[in-house]
């Protein structure tokens, strides 16, 4: 019965850490497929959350003869109506034929509110590194619990292992024939 409580609890732990981290995930991938639709190709997303400070980066070429601001521009808008975290910069990377570097762009939260509007309800009640955090503490919850697990796995091992011995040492039967402990007249 402790087995199944045990898989039960890293089950849960599992399924907390993935839920935890699924909004940024999901994010990440929903927001690159929308640019791909937009007709960017090569498009490559991270971020960098570091004291509070949400920095959103994505590398892409141009599928269309729009380069320069222009792609950036609609880049940005892209990503301020499809990330569903808030953030604090957007830094766009254009990259020309060849990989050649075509330029970067850097747009802040209020220059983006500026030029698109509001965001869509409910994506600015996240942080980015909330969504981060909260990951983190799930991947050290999983590690401790799965340390904890294997720990006690071990102990219980050699134990039984160690009883097991014994009992096979106190049912070894005496070698035979048996050997007299006297002989009559000797």
């Amino acid at each position: 019965m402790t087995r199944r409580r045990a898989a039960a609890a890293v089950g849960l732990v599992l399924a907390v850490l993935l839920l935890g981290a699924c909004t940024t995930v999901r994010g990440l991938i929903d927001t690159e497929e929308a640019l791909t639709d937009a007709g960017y190709t090569d498009v490559e997303m991270g971020f960098n959350s570091a004291e509070g400070f949400n920095q959103i980066e994505v590398t892409l070429r141009p599928g269309s003869t729009l380069g320069g601001a222009d792609a950036a521009e609609e880049v940005a808008e892209v990503v301020w109506k499809t990330f569903p975290l808030g953030f604090d910069v957007l830094v766009i990377v254009l990259r020309g034929s060849l990989d050649f570097y075509a330029g970067a762009y850097r747009y802040t939260y209020s220059e983006m509110a500026e030029l698109f509007g509001p965001r869509p309800a409910g994506f600015d009640d996240k942080e980015l590194s909330d969504d981060v955090v909260r990951a983190g503490l799930g991947v050290v919850i999983v590690l401790a619990v799965g340390g904890l697990l294997f720990t006690a796995a071990v102990v219980l091992a050699i134990v039984f292992g160690v009883r097991a011995s014994r009992r096979r040492k106190s049912l070894t039967p005496p070698p035979w024939p048996p050997v007299p402990r006297s002989y009559p007249g000797g």
